[in-house]
């Protein structure tokens, strides 16, 4: 089923920047994930070392499962859903993705924007 052809209740897919960083007070490394509307994308990991970014393609093969390619191959699988969550620290909720099993070292991210 291709990104966008989710039916209303079902999760959609996650496109859009978001950031593991609204739930991880503290520590020192971060994730983003960028899944862009055409099946293309990038993953970065931010720690103190620097920033390291893969270019990946993504799909959702079923509601509730994304999976990523990475540019040297790999794949992984995950289930995600969305919901509004509260972050660390408190504020307001903010749009979120769970991942399970954790994707790039975190299990949640905040919906940062989308790519331009």
């Amino acid at each position: 089923m291709p990104a966008g052809d989710h039916p209303a209740h079902l999760d959609p897919a996650p496109i859009g920047r978001w950031s593991s960083t609204p739930f991880e007070l503290g520590v020192m490394e971060s994730s983003q994930l960028e899944p862009r509307d055409d099946g293309t994308g990038s993953t970065t990991i931010a720690n103190l070392a620097g920033d390291e970014t893969s270019h990946i393609t993504w799909n959702c093969p079923t509601a509730g499962v994304l999976e990523l390619r990475d540019e040297h191959g790999g794949a992984t699988r995950v289930r995600y859903t969305l919901a509004p969550v509260r972050p660390v620290g408190g504020g307001e909720p903010v749009r979120a993705a769970a991942f399970e099993p954790s994707l790039l070292c975190a299990h949640q991210y905040a919906h940062t924007g989308y790519p331009t």
